[in-house]
C-alpha cells in the first residue's frame, strides 16, 4: 500500500514530466521524428505516424495521472512508456550507437547508461501508482508537503539532466550534432 501523499506527489511529478516531454516533441515534431528514426527500432514507414502520435499519448497519460479514477491505469501506462524508452536507449547503447540524440527534449544529449538508470527509476515511481492507497485523510500540511516534495523531485530531475548535458558537452558531443 502507498500513502496518498506519496501517490499524489509522484502523480503530480510525472504529470509535469509527461506534459513537458509532450510539449517538446509537439513543438519540434520534425526534430523528434529524426530522433526517433535515428533509434532504428521501427519500420521506416511507421516512424512518422509514431512521432506524431507519441506526444499526444504522453499528454493524455500525464493528464490521466491527475484523475484519481484513472491514476492506476495511467501509472501502469506511464511505467510501460518509460520502460520502452529505457529499452530503446539500452538497445542502441548495446549496438554501440552512443552518438544519437536521446530525444528527451530540450538540448540534444547522447545516449548513456545514465539515461537507462534515470528512466528505470522513473519506471519504479510510475509503478508505485498502481499500488492501493492507504486510507488516511489529507490535511493542509500534506498539500504543502506535496508541493515541496514535487518541487524537490523536479529539481532533482533537472539537475540530473543538466549533469548529463554537461557530461556530453565535456566529451565534445554537442559539437558533432549541430
Amino acid at each position: 500500500m502507498i500513502d496518498p501523499l506519496l501517490q499524489l506527489t509522484i502523480a503530480l511529478s510525472l504529470f509535469l514530466l509527461f506534459v513537458s516531454a509532450s510539449q517538446h516533441k509537439r513543438a519540434e515534431i520534425r526534430r523528434f521524428a529524426a530522433q526517433l528514426e535515428a533509434y532504428d527500432l521501427l519500420p521506416k514507414r511507421l516512424n512518422s505516424s509514431f512521432a506524431v502520435t507519441l506526444p499526444w499519448v504522453e499528454l493524455v497519460v500525464g493528464v490521466l495521472l491527475l484523475i484519481p479514477a484513472s491514476r492506476d491505469a495511467a501509472g501502469f501506462t506511464a511505467a510501460l512508456l518509460l520502460a520502452m524508452y529505457a529499452f530503446a536507449v539500452l538497445v542502441n547503447l548495446l549496438r554501440g550507437r552512443h552518438n544519437i540524440d536521446c530525444g528527451c527534449g530540450g538540448t540534444p544529449q547522447p545516449l548513456s547508461y545514465w539515461l537507462v538508470l534515470r528512466n528505470s527509476v522513473l519506471v519504479v515511481g510510475a509503478a508505485l501508482l498502481t499500488l492501493p492507497v492507504t486510507a488516511r485523510s489529507l490535511h493542509a500540511a500534506d498539500a504543502i508537503a506535496m508541493i515541496m516534495m514535487t518541487f524537490l523531485l523536479v529539481l532533482c530531475y533537472l539537475c540530473i539532466g543538466q549533469l548529463l548535458q554537461n557530461q556530453a558537452a565535456q566529451q565534445g558531443w554537442n559539437s558533432h550534432v549541430h
